[in-house]
């Protein structure tokens, strides 16, 4: 059986049972629209709205995000280098208290959702988020390869924030490429911030940057490592084959999940950049003692390190109703995008418009921003419970496991255990009609 077959074929029992227990998100906090997303709550499900209180800008984003670290992690609360009075650990602590974190926290991943402000100081002109995922070769040598992820994040969240750095104006040459080496500039910031934090003694991690403009609806992003993101489109109605007669129960599930709604489309899945099998590109800070023989060695071309530069940047035009998910490898080595992801989004969207059908005639409708809300906040939750419960499976076929394969890598199967983070972004054009049905 090809690959692409083998994407489509190994997912449907494991896809029959999520669809089995999928429920919607409690109903979800959005921000009043005139309140910047830096007064929102961050949390592994609760989603927040940007729009600009003038309501000049026509794209707007409701994003949420949803964590768990590997089984049996144990996130140290304050620790040696980081310590309880540092602003980092209390917006961590503060994220992992609203979004009632597990007990094994985000792991050794984090990220963040940051409204770009106007230069005004008045509301917001777009959104960046970003992923990182911590080296957990670290914990040998008695680093927590957490610190490292989170202070990645909290720069780049910083400089967001306080207008250190800015979305350009819209780019002249129609592709976005001055957006996006925008975004390698922030990563090139925060990793700065990093290498001076005196409280991050060393460590890696991978990093993925997306920002969305709410002036054009252009996504930019810079994509260094095996994190990355994933564009999803819906179909127009007119596009939906007919309806399937019911699939019969099998021996996995005895579950047949119902037709859906609407219908998603993979538009991007980013490659990810790796040296070779699993280890990809990453940033570092090495502890003092080894500074100095590393600069030597790269000097001499002994030893190569990567940097924001190295990151792959990427810009496209997004449409009314995109889902956007940035993801770790947590997910991404667990989950195929095409076959499974955009199923996935489709169950959760299924499921969500048949509670909305169901919902007492005397009860209004629900405005299409409580419905893009409670969208983002399942599907990100659903994507992580997805993906933990493949990764613990010897009997799947998988991403990591057939990348190994291509490496010739023996012993290599089924799932992998690993922290999974995913962010959301649900994506809307001011008051345009929705192609997907959605009002």
């Amino acid at each position: 059986m090809s690959p692409s077959m083998l994407r489509r074929a190994a997912p449907l029992h494991r896809l029959r049972q999520l669809a089995s227990h999928l429920r919607p998100s409690p109903s979800p906090v959005v921000a009043s629209p005139s309140s910047p997303l830096a007064t929102r709550s961050f949390s592994s499900s609760h989603p927040t709205r940007t729009d600009a209180p003038s309501h000049t800008r026509p794209w707007i984003f409701t994003t949420a995000a949803a964590f768990h670290g590997k089984p049996g992690y144990r996130p140290a609360r304050a620790s040696a280098g980081l310590g309880a009075d540092h602003p980092l650990v209390a917006w961590r602590d503060q994220a992992m208290q609203e979004g009632r974190a597990p007990k094994e926290g985000a792991g050794h991943d984090w990220w963040f959702a940051e409204g770009v402000p106007e230069e005004e100081g008045q509301g917001t002109k777009g959104v960046v988020m970003g992923v990182a995922d911590g080296v957990g070769g670290w914990e040998e040598s008695g680093v927590d390869p957490s610190h490292f992820s989170q202070s990645l994040m909290w720069f780049a969240r910083e400089r967001v924030r306080t207008a250190r750095w800015s979305l350009p104006p819209a780019s002249k040459d129609g592709e976005g490429h001055e957006s996006g080496m925008a975004l390698v500039d922030l990563l090139d910031g925060a990793y700065q911030d990093v290498m001076e934090e005196k409280g991050v003694v060393a460590g890696s991690s991978t990093a993925c940057l997306v920002a969305l403009d709410a002036e054009t609806g252009m996504l930019h992003a810079a994509n260094l490592g095996d994190s990355g993101f994933i564009v999803l489109r819906p179909q127009p109605a007119s596009d939906l084959p007919p309806t399937p007669p019911p699939t019969p129960p099998t021996d996995a599930s005895t579950f047949v999940p119902p037709t859906p709604t609407v219908l998603y489309r993979v538009v991007h899945e980013q490659t990810p950049q790796i040296h070779f099998f699993n280890a990809p590109l990453q940033l570092s800070k090495l502890p003092p003692a080894e500074r100095a023989q590393a600069d030597k060695a790269e000097q001499e071309g002994k030893w190569l390190r990567d940097l924001p530069r190295d990151a792959d940047v990427v810009s496209l035009q997004l449409e009314d109703g995109d889902v956007v998910l940035l993801v770790t490898d947590g997910y991404s080595d667990n989950i195929w995008a095409d076959g499974e992801t955009n199923r996935l989004v489709e169950l959760v969207r299924t499921k969500l418009d048949a509670a909305a059908s169901a919902r007492p005639s005397s009860e209004a409708a629900p405005s299409r921003s409580t419905a893009d809300a409670a969208l983002a906040s399942s599907v990100a939750q659903t994507a992580v419970n997805f993906a933990r419960v493949v990764s613990v499976r010897a009997d799947v076929q998988t991403p990591f496991a057939a990348e190994a394969k291509r490496w010739d890598v023996k012993g290599m199967v089924g799932g992998k255990v690993d922290d999974v983070t995913v962010v959301c972004a649900v994506v809307r054009k001011g008051d345009a009609p929705s192609d997907d049905g959605q009002q």
